[in-house]
């Protein structure tokens, strides 16, 4: 058989599937595998099978044994995936390990303003101003995440979150403009807001803030989770469903009310 006859064989195609994202506090693998096996008690057809990504970020001066936590997460038929926010020598034990490495960041960060540019000459009379060169493209990450704006301890999105898109306002809210796809997710060390309609999964206060809570114009979730507390898109009550609610904690119990 001549190469030009050969079938092809596969396709490289760049893609964000949709991943669950564990934000590592402590290194202490012995408190991670007693904690995720009670949230995984809670909801466990919602876990199974599910990939995981590790963000390091919150590690950076600790060791932690990674090998031993692909066993763990596999052991509870979760398949580990890659790690986020490594440190150099982080990233080194994570290959090592069969991890991958994420290496572009889920979420555009403010532009830097350029510099003014110098007051241009006017053309001499009788010629045509030069028209500037038209730039190349920009090279597009794999799977581009919604163009946002940071602000003071936030985040703005103000174009539609896609399946499989993660979008995280680290250190503040997250204040989302468009419409949220059926498998995107939403993640947000304070408080989320979506004013339109939501379809995807929402995080907040993932950093333990019981004070966070999510507010949206039409409630239409997969899933909802304030500090670590969940709930799946069965439980929102139908006098909820499709209409403007918060969702917020009292006590260890997650509360969907009227906005």
């Amino acid at each position: 058989m001549t190469d030009g006859s050969k079938k092809q064989a596969f396709k490289l195609k760049g893609t964000m599937p949709a991943l669950t994202m564990l934000q590592l506090l402590t290194s202490d693998l012995a408190q991670i595998e007693e904690q995720l096996v009670e949230h995984i008690s809670q909801m466990p057809q919602f876990f199974l099978h599910a990939p995981v990504m590790l963000d390091l970020e919150a590690l950076r001066d600790e060791p932690i044994d990674l090998v031993r936590l692909g066993q763990i997460l596999r052991e509870r038929r979760l398949v580990p995936v890659a790690v986020r926010n490594p440190t150099e020598p982080q990233k080194e034990r994570a290959v090592a390990a069969g991890w991958g490495v994420l290496q572009t960041t889920l979420v555009r960060g403010a532009r830097t303003p350029s510099p003014p540019a110098a007051a241009a000459e006017p053309p001499a009379p009788g010629k045509e101003e030069p028209r500037a060169a038209t730039p190349p493209p920009a090279a597009v990450a794999v799977a581009p995440p919604p163009v946002a704006e940071r602000s003071l301890g936030g985040l703005t999105v103000r174009s539609p979150v896609r399946s499989g898109q993660v979008v995280y306002a680290q250190g503040g809210d997250l204040v989302v403009l468009a419409p949220v796809s059926s498998g995107a997710e939403l993640i947000a060390d304070g408080n989320i807001h979506v004013y339109a309609p939501f379809r995807g999964r929402a995080l907040a206060g993932v950093h333990d803030n019981p004070d966070a809570a999510i507010y949206c114009t039409s409630l239409e979730a997969e899933f909802l989770s304030i500090a670590g507390r969940h709930v799946m898109s069965d439980d929102i009550p139908d006098a909820r469903r499709g209409k403007p609610a918060r969702i917020h904690l009292e006590g260890d119990h997650v509360v969907i009310s009227a906005l």
